[in-house]
């Protein structure tokens, strides 16, 4: 049952799954570099407000029994595989360079975590429109694909990525391979705000780390058309989303960027929905927006240990 609060978010946002939705697991592709020799990799087809999104997914081959998942949002699923492509590691788009991408799918994977990378609604459209596709600035790269949205669907865009993750969580559990009580979530920048919202609205998510996801709507473009545009509330701040993860586990990491110092008095407000203020954690590095490598390591393994939780 979904409580007050919750319900709130979901109505706000406009975060309701198609419920004509679907999807299919459509075939298998080369195991990216750094990742186990015995992972393969499937593409997961969602069919979402008629929109085809193909996710990743990257799992033991032959696993011998349920094993923990995590959901992992971002820009395009290239990125979180490590596969060059128009995208800069922290998912600016360079246009014609050729960038690797962060390999968050590997590093999950060393820590025996199967991953489901899943792209962004926005950077699909905005990269087949040919007058955005060369966009480099988020508001010409993104502008018209979120007037686009506005247009055809009711909700904010942060709500219709909301929605396209739910029925993602949906494809996940229905697979054998996954143990659906120990599903996680990760995300950097614009798939950390994705995964604070997944975490706080679906409870099937164990675990969740957020890295640079710029908690409370002051700290981050939170504003933004293809975000909550003009339904951004004044009424309640994020420490209330974030609360209702509470009591299942949360890491919010940050560099000193989007989150830090400057935002942690909403961190310690949520804090008070855990009981004993335990099973939210924070870990600061100083590094700015980019997700250092020793971080990544350092998440990767918070997750692996609290998804072997029962």
């Amino acid at each position: 049952m979904i409580g007050k609060s919750r319900s709130w978010w979901f109505e706000r946002l406009g975060a309701r799954p198609d419920r004509h939705g679907s999807w299919r697991v459509t075939g298998r592709r080369d195991v990216p570099e750094g990742a186990p020799a015995d992972w393969c990799l499937e593409d997961v087809e969602l069919h979402s407000y008629g929109e085809r999104l193909v996710s990743v997914v990257v799992r033991p081959t032959e696993p011998g029994q349920p094993c923990p998942a995590v959901v992992v949002p971002f820009y395009d699923v290239d990125s979180v595989l490590a596969v060059p492509g128009d995208r800069a590691p922290d998912g600016v788009a360079t246009g014609p360079a050729r960038r690797g991408g962060r390999g968050y799918a590997a590093a999950l994977a060393r820590r025996g975590l199967a991953v489901l990378a899943v792209p962004w609604w926005f950077e699909q459209r905005a990269a087949a429109r040919p007058d955005t596709a060369g966009a480099t600035e988020l508001s010409a790269r993104y502008g018209p694909a979120a007037e686009e949205h506005a247009r055809r669907r009711p909700g904010t865009g942060l709500g219709r990525a909301v929605a396209d993750l739910l029925l993602a969580v949906d494809a996940l559990v229905a697979q054998p391979w996954v143990d659906p009580g120990r599903l996680g979530a990760f995300g950097h920048s614009l798939g950390g705000k994705l995964v604070l919202h997944l975490a706080a609205l679906d409870e099937r998510i164990h675990a969740a780390a957020a890295h640079e996801p710029g908690v409370g709507f002051a700290y981050s473009n939170w504003a933004a058309p293809w975000y909550w545009g003009e339904r951004l509330p004044t009424e309640r701040d994020q420490d209330d989303l974030l609360g209702l993860v509470a009591p299942r586990s949360f890491l919010l990491a940050g560099g000193g960027a989007s989150d830090g110092q400057h935002n942690r008095h909403l961190v310690e407000r949520a804090r008070g929905a855990w009981p004993g203020g335990a099973g939210l954690d924070v870990l600061s590095h100083g590094g700015g927006h980019p997700l250092p490598d020793r971080v990544l390591g350092a998440i990767a393994g918070w997750l692996s240990t609290e998804l072997a939780r029962p």
